[in-house]
């Protein structure tokens, strides 16, 4: 039954998404592996994080779309999430489905062991962790773009044009915030809906996932912001910023000048270590408390 609702879902959402063009055919097919891999969970919560971030993600992308066109020139390109984007926004977290299903598939928390426990909750908040940063950037990045003042550089908090890797704004952070704790919130609800009983008991810990979505949430998008102003570089193209530039197409354009960072990673590279980073310090944030 699990698993006809896992192929049920991710049809669903893999085609909705393909026919509103927020997802390419190899984005879709990579979008259907995290979705089997996480909605055949047993726990609800990895759909219910999954969904917040996936949902909320795709309408502030295509949020004031002419408007962002207008500010950054590569707007039309990424607003069509391909393979790359969905694995680097999601491969960690279903790995992390896949590993809390291997060990506690079909297992009801009263009936688990200290150290079986803490295990799940150290995959809960991994998978957490992880979200909460690609939704908390994402938010973020679509709605501090609208910002009505420049941003500023993370590292020399100097202004910098719109569309600047790096750079953050005061809508920026506030969408960070709510980015993370949208994902806490939904992590919450269903954790407590589906494990109501084990809380009750005792067996499960009373943890407020909404704040360490927000928590989580703007620390993975502050470390997204240092990586982008150092390791990725962003250019000034016709009074523009732009990013992710080939060397080839930095040969054939003139009055190219470079704004901030190093060509080392794309920002896909950059969104997946940001993510990575930050759930290995939610890991080791529940290693001490525990």
């Amino acid at each position: 039954m699990r698993v006809l609702f896992a192929i049920a879902l991710t049809s669903y959402l893999c085609f909705n998404s393909l026919r509103k063009r927020s997802l390419s055919k190899s984005g879709a097919a990579a979008a259907a592996f995290v979705g089997l891999s996480t909605a055949s969970n047993d726990n609800l919560m990895f759909t219910a994080v999954l969904i917040a971030f996936f949902v909320s993600s795709t309408f502030w992308t295509k949020y004031q779309a002419k408007t962002k066109q207008k500010i950054d020139p590569t707007y039309t390109k990424v607003s069509e999430r391909d393979r790359k984007q969905v694995l680097c926004n999601g491969g960690v977290g279903s790995l992390i489905s896949l590993m809390y299903q291997y060990n506690f598939n079909g297992c009801k928390p009263e009936d688990l062991t200290a150290d079986q426990r803490r295990l799940m909750v150290l995959l809960t908040w991994a998978y957490i962790g992880f979200y909460s940063c690609c939704a908390a950037d994402t938010w973020a990045s679509e709605l501090g773009t609208l910002s009505s003042n420049w941003p500023i550089l993370i590292t020399t908090l100097k202004p910098v044009p719109p569309g600047t890797n790096g750079a953050i704004s005061k809508l920026g952070i506030l969408s960070s915030f709510a980015g993370g704790a949208v994902v806490g919130l939904a992590a919450d609800i269903a954790l407590w809906v589906q494990y109501f009983a084990a809380y009750r008991s005792g067996a499960m810990p009373k943890i407020p996932y909404n704040m360490l979505g927000l928590l989580l949430g703007t620390l993975g998008s502050l470390i997204d912001s240092v990586l982008g102003a150092t390791v990725q570089a962003s250019y000034l193209v016709n009074r523009q910023a732009v990013s992710d530039l080939s060397a080839e197409e930095l040969r054939n354009m003139d009055g190219v000048q470079v704004i901030a960072g190093k060509n080392i990673l794309s920002n896909n590279l950059v969104n997946f270590f940001s993510s990575a980073a930050t759930t290995v310090v939610a890991v080791c944030i529940l290693k001490m408390l525990i």
